[in-house]
C-alpha cells in the first residue's frame, strides 16, 4: 500500500509540473509587451486575510503598496507608491520594507520575485537554479535583454530604413549570399543588389507591439498567415542568418518560418512601399498578390476583438488528469478485488 501511495505522489506532482509549464513564458512576455513593467520595489504595506480564520485562498494578499526604487523596463516612475489588488502571487506573503522584482503585464498577471541580491549590473533571484522560467527571467536581466527591449520602446515612432531592420543580427550585406520571397506557396530568388537598394529606401516607423490586423479584427481567420510577405536572407553556405516578414497591411516582423511565436507587429511599412517588394517577384506571381492596404481606421470599433487574456489551450491537461484518475480508479477497483478474496 505504501508503494502505491508514493506512486500516486509521484504522479500528482508530474500532473502539477505540466500544468505549471504551460504558464511558463512569463519572462519573455514582458520583454516583448510594451506595456509590460519590471521593477524593483520597495513594499510599504500590505493587507492579508486572516490565515487563522481562512485556511486556504490562493491569493492570501489583498492589496499591496510598492514603491519602485529601480526600473528595468516600462512605464514606471521610480519613488511613487502605488497600490495593486490583483496579482499573482499565491500563497507568499511579501515582507513590508523589503525589496522584491515586481513583472507587470496587465491587472490580471501582475508577478514577484525573490531577491538574493542585486546592484545596477546584475540580479541574483532565490530559486533561480530551482525554476527555469526564474532563471530565464535572472538571465535576461543580466544579459542586457530588457534594457535592449527600453531602448526599442522609448523609440516608439521613430523610423529606420527596412534594411537596417533585416541587418541588426548580421554584419553586413557581404555576409549575405542569397534573397528568397516566399508569398504563400511561391517562393522566389531575387536579385541580391536590386533588394538591398530597395530595402535602403524603404523607412518603416517603430510602433506598439501589437497583434495582426486580421487576426485581431477575425480571432477565428484561418488565412491570417497566407497574405504575408516573407524574406529570408541565406549566407554562402545556404544557411539562414535573417528573417523578415510583412504582412498585407504593413505590420513589419522579425519572423522566422520555424521559430515558435506567432507573427506581430513591430513596424509600420506604407502600402506603396510593400508593393515595391511586391515587385520583385516575376508577373505570374504578382497576379496572384492581394493588393497592400493601410490598417482601417475603424480598427477599435469592430466587434470581434481578441479576449483580455489569451485563450489558452488545455487539451494537454485534460488528458493527463484523465490518465491519472484512470490509473487512480484502477489501482482502487485492484485493492479492493485483492481485499474480497
Amino acid at each position: 500500500m505504501k508503494k502505491i501511495v508514493m506512486f500516486l505522489g509521484a504522479l500528482l506532482i508530474l500532473l502539477t509540473t505540466f500544468i505549471s509549464v504551460l504558464a511558463g513564458d512569463i519572462p519573455e512576455t514582458v520583454l516583448n509587451n510594451d506595456d509590460a513593467k519590471l521593477y524593483i520595489g520597495k513594499v510599504d504595506g500590505r493587507t492579508t486575510l486572516a490565515e487563522g480564520t481562512v485556511p486556504y485562498k490562493e491569493n492570501k494578499v489583498i492589496y499591496i503598496d510598492i514603491t519602485p526604487v529601480y526600473k528595468y523596463k516600462g512605464d514606471v516612475e521610480i519613488g511613487v507608491s502605488e497600490r495593486y489588488e490583483k496579482h499573482n502571487f499565491g500563497t507568499f506573503i511579501p515582507e513590508k520594507g523589503k525589496e522584491y522584482l515586481f513583472a507587470y503585464i496587465d491587472e490580471n498577471n501582475f508577478y514577484i520575485y525573490d531577491i538574493e541580491s542585486w546592484n545596477e549590473d546584475n540580479i541574483k533571484l532565490i530559486d533561480s537554479d530551482k525554476y527555469d522560467m526564474t532563471k530565464r527571467l535572472e538571465v535576461y536581466i543580466n544579459d542586457g535583454g530588457f534594457a535592449l527591449a527600453e531602448q526599442e520602446r522609448s523609440t516608439l515612432g521613430e523610423q529606420i530604413t527596412f534594411k537596417q531592420f533585416l541587418f541588426e543580427q548580421i554584419l553586413s550585406d557581404l555576409d549575405v549570399d542569397k534573397v528568397s520571397l516566399r508569398y504563400q506557396d511561391d517562393v522566389c530568388e531575387v536579385d541580391k543588389e536590386e533588394f538591398f537598394k530597395l530595402a535602403q529606401s524603404i523607412n518603416i516607423t517603430n510602433v506598439k507591439d501589437d497583434t495582426l490586423y486580421e487576426v485581431k479584427a477575425n480571432p477565428d481567420t484561418k488565412d491570417a498567415y497566407k497574405t504575408v510577405l516573407y524574406i529570408e536572407l541565406f549566407d554562402k553556405n545556404d544557411q539562414p542568418v535573417c528573417f523578415g516578414a510583412v504582412s498585407r497591411f504593413g505590420e513589419v516582423d522579425k519572423y522566422g518560418l520555424f521559430m515558435g511565436r506567432l507573427m506581430a507587429k513591430d513596424y509600420e511599412m506604407k502600402p506603396e512601399d510593400l508593393s515595391k517588394l511586391y515587385s520583385l517577384f516575376p508577373s505570374s506571381v504578382q497576379e496572384r498578390i492581394i493588393t497592400p492596404e493601410s490598417i482601417p481606421a475603424s480598427i477599435e470599433t469592430l466587434p470581434l476583438k481578441l479576449p483580455d487574456e489569451p485563450i489558452k489551450n488545455n487539451t494537454g491537461v485534460v488528458i493527463v488528469s484523465a490518465v491519472v484518475i484512470f490509473i487512480i480508479a484502477f489501482l482502487a477497483g485492484f485493492i479492493y478485488k485483492k481485499k474480497q478474496k
